[in-house]
């Protein structure tokens, strides 16, 4: 987790005053520089835990932990469930007066993984000086009192993608309460642990907890890849993904192209012509009906 990922979050939870002389931002950068070495540790105990996305007991695990560690931030946290499914973590942050409510999106689950091909055990955290590839060289975790180096990487599994908003996250909490500072909006946490499987229970998690997310004015998913310069970054447009099978037939045996070129159907070819119909070089959608349902950017957009 990075000076970056704090910084965002503080943006997000104080819209109004995401200039660099916001408080809330002011108190965030100040935090971290007088407690670097506990958020790392914090971090550290976070990314020990096993999470792999279809693995049952180490998610609740990870659930359950971070749930707690809501909890104690003054944030009113549970998980939701249905059968067989990974629990949410739902939290909630009010704020007396306020006229919005901001749902805030992450994961906690990660990707399977192969231990050969790890340098050190995916589960045990370690830091390094820099990026690997760059020279960095491993080194213990800071004490108290000493400065933590914006350039130092946490080789772990899910230290990116994506415990470390939930780091950074805790981290501010943390911060604001310290500084006696208060959120301009409600927030409301939404914490998957089935995201790396396909969130394949999202829908009927939506459905079924409507009551709780419908007054959310606007959704941050806070997941995705720092920005090259290290500052905080803000993405608009962030989509999905829609996956289909296509079945072409052809022949069923190899054919002569002396006797059987160009008249019997290529599979090959009839694919390349699906495909590059489908956009034209600006890349627009060609497919009919494609943009029917799209609307401009509003104003508050």
């Amino acid at each position: 987790m990075n000076h970056t990922a704090a910084v965002l979050f503080t943006a997000l939870l104080l819209p109004c005053a995401i200039s660099a002389q916001s408080p809330g931002q002011k108190a965030a950068h100040a935090y971290r520089e007088s407690h670097g070495p506990e958020i790392l540790h914090d971090y550290v105990a976070l990314l020990s835990m096993p999470n792999v996305a279809r693995d049952s007991a180490d998610i609740w695990r990870n659930a359950t932990y971070i749930r707690d560690r809501f909890r104690d931030r003054g944030v009113t946290a549970e998980l939701l469930t249905q059968p067989g499914a990974s629990p949410i973590v739902y939290g909630e942050l009010k704020t007396p007066g306020a006229t919005r409510t901001i749902g805030i999106y992450a994961h906690y689950d990660g990707q399977p993984v192969d231990s050969t091909r790890w340098t050190h055990a995916p589960w045990s955290p370690t830091l390094y000086t820099g990026a690997m590839e760059a020279g960095g060289r491993a080194r213990p975790l800071p004490d108290a009192g000493e400065a933590v180096d914006p350039e130092w990487r946490i080789y772990a599994r899910s230290s990116g993608d994506d415990k470390a908003p939930i780091g950074a996250m805790l981290a501010v909490l943390d911060a604001y309460r310290a500084a006696g500072i208060h959120p301009t909006s409600n927030i409301k946490f939404f914490l998957d642990g089935e995201e790396e499987a396909g969130s394949p229970h999202m829908a009927e998690y939506l459905k079924q907890y409507r009551d709780r997310i419908d007054d959310i004015d606007i959704w941050l998913f806070c997941d995705g890849p720092v920005h090259q310069s290290g500052r905080p970054l803000v993405t608009f447009g962030v989509r999905g993904v829609t996956g289909m099978e296509v079945t072409v037939y052809g022949a069923v045996r190899p054919l002569h192209s002396g006797h059987y070129g160009n008249w019997a159907p290529v599979p090959g070819q009839m694919l390349a012509r699906l495909l590059t119909s489908m956009k034209d070089e600006n890349g627009k959608v060609l497919v009919d009906g494609f943009y029917d349902t799209d609307a401009p950017l509003s104003a508050e957009e």
